[in-house]
């Protein structure tokens, strides 16, 4: 009986600059089921630069969620993102975990830009690449980013268990949760727009080959918005679901002045990603994952990814196949409500989590 009451209950928890969200996933036999779901704006100036500064406001929201939304959970699952948080593939003599496990700090050295003692530092061995060395999958968030988070979750009752990269959920709930996905064997980039930062990732036949964290997204074009015509945020952000940035594409595009407003942001938020894109490309004389230099796939997600046309106007821009992916699209999820037409783009960082939590359970 009492292993029945100690029971694990997981709620996934996607603490961004703008929005926070929280989810209770299910395994069901056709996949996994969003059976709860909520998110409300996050209290202002309570996260900058992916840290929380304000962790009673930020647990003050989660403790509402929790409440409104029937969400009975004692454990969280959370992501950390940024520039702060390095993602790299590395390539290391050959050793046992073991070792690695004692010598991942000195090795880190080489690639984390902060402090290694005020950073948690994890990694995954690949495999080999010769007789000699390995490929390495090496992780590394500061310390405040990590703790910040931990602490809301905990003012708000609950034990964290899993801390995740965003990126790693992205794919997880997009394309690694569906084994039919025709991208599992492909060379992606995964582009998730959120409100403050944009996260592109290239994945390689699953290998996560690159991760980079650009410090823009769906706020900036809100932000453009509300300031060259002195709008509420609310009204900027309404005005910005009704532009559709295919438009930009015409050779003689009719006179849209908000189009136009946000246009410098969409071209440098593309011209970022292609830069990313372009030292993937470039760096495969070190690079781990050497299958494929070449990109298949262009992949959006976020709610900065909800813009009527956008990856028209990416596809246009950066000269490679485009799409919009939200977790509704994939057959293996099913939402909490009736879901038809809402292709579930804000949700592929909570869902990822949400799968991590249902296997921990």
């Amino acid at each position: 009986m009492l292993g029945l009451f100690g029971k694990k209950s997981f709620v996934s928890i996607d603490i961004g600059h703008h929005t926070i969200k929280v989810a209770q996933i299910d395994r069901v036999p056709t996949g996994w089921r969003l059976s709860k779901l909520g998110s409300m704006r996050t209290p202002p100036d309570s996260v900058k630069e992916s840290v929380v500064i304000d962790a009673m406001s930020v647990a003050a929201c989660l403790k509402h969620l929790l409440r409104e939304h029937g969400i009975h959970a004692n454990t969280a699952s959370i992501a950390v993102s940024g520039g702060s948080v390095v993602v790299r593939p590395v390539r290391i003599p050959k050793m046992t975990e073991a070792v690695l496990r004692k010598s991942i700090k000195f090795e880190a050295g080489r690639y984390v830009p902060s402090s290694i003692e005020d950073s948690f530092i994890e990694f995954e061995i690949i495999g080999e690449a010769d007789e000699t060395q390995m490929d390495v999958l090496m992780v590394a968030a500061p310390r405040d980013v990590v703790g910040s988070r931990i602490k809301a979750c905990e003012l708000a009752g609950l034990d964290v268990e899993v801390v995740d990269v965003e990126p790693f959920s992205v794919y997880r709930s997009l394309v690694e949760s569906d084994p039919e996905s025709e991208w599992r064997d492909k060379t992606i980039a995964l582009v998730d727009i959120g409100g403050a930062n944009t996260s592109v990732s290239v994945v390689s036949q699953g290998a996560f080959a690159m991760a980079r964290s650009l410090p823009s997204g769906g706020h900036t074009l809100t932000e453009a918005l509300k300031n060259y015509f002195k709008l509420s945020e609310e009204d900027a952000e309404s005005g910005k679901a009704q532009l559709d940035a295919s438009e930009l594409m015409s050779e003689a595009p009719k006179e849209n002045p908000p189009l136009r407003v946000i246009q410098p942001h969409l071209d440098d938020l593309v011209r970022e990603v292609r830069r990313s894109l372009n030292y993937f490309q470039a760096q495969g004389a070190e690079g781990v994952v050497q299958s494929n230099r070449n990109v298949d796939a262009v992949i959006l997600s976020g709610g900065g990814a909800k813009m009527t046309g956008l990856a028209d106007y990416f596809e246009h821009k950066l000269g490679m196949p485009t799409m919009s992916l939200g977790v509704y699209e994939n057959h293996r999820f099913v939402g909490p409500v009736a879901t038809e037409g809402d292709p579930g783009l804000e949700l592929a960082v909570v869902s990822g989590l949400g799968m991590r939590g249902a296997r921990a359970a």
